[in-house]
């Protein structure tokens, strides 16, 4: 059972979010290898592209496939939590191999990036953005909708809070000093 649903991970790989990954994940490794010398700051760049590309895709794959999960906070503990968690685990460890330079730095940033990226990711897939098989739009489109949906997405927390707030008050919950 297991082996179909990795299977099924393979094949719904998500070259959209392979794509972006690898172009933001690229600079982070850039920028803290840069005084180790070329080799070193190539090597880095190119084992985090590949391993992005190859990983990235699958992982956004499974977060298309569980965008619509219920309760909304296992889809959350999922995404920014256990998807992070293995994505880093397996780049430090490839990093490691390859004896990246300064390695805690990238792999901290990355981690920040990476947990982000999930998060905005899954907010994206619930708008019907940067999916791929059915449903999805061409690439361009969605590149096109990235600037309203990262400014919904920085926003997503502060409306969240409102509506919390005003449901908790509808509710006619008592007020400190009533």
């Amino acid at each position: 059972m297991f082996l179909n649903l990795a299977g099924a991970w393979v094949r719904a790989w998500n070259w959209k979010a392979a794509a972006l990954s690898a172009l933001f994940r690229a600079p982070i490794f850039l920028a803290t290898t840069y005084k180790y010398g070329w080799r070193s700051l190539s090597l880095a760049v190119a084992v985090e592209i590949a391993y992005r590309v190859g990983t990235s895709g699958v992982f956004a794959a499974f977060t298309q496939a569980i965008r619509d999960l219920q309760p909304v906070w296992c889809a959350a503990l999922l995404i920014s939590g256990a998807v992070p968690a293995v994505s880093l685990w397996l780049d430090y460890l490839l990093h490691l191999a390859m004896h990246t330079p300064n390695l805690a730095k990238g792999i901290l940033v990355s981690l920040i990036v990476t947990a982000i990226s999930s998060l905005f990711n899954w907010y994206s897939m619930c708008r019907e953005t940067l999916l791929v098989g059915q449903g999805q739009r061409s690439f361009a489109a969605d590149l096109c909708r990235m600037p309203a949906l990262a400014f919904g997405f920085v926003l997503e927390p502060f409306l969240w809070i409102a509506r919390w707030t005003r449901r908790w008050f509808a509710s006619g919950r008592p007020h400190h000093g009533d």
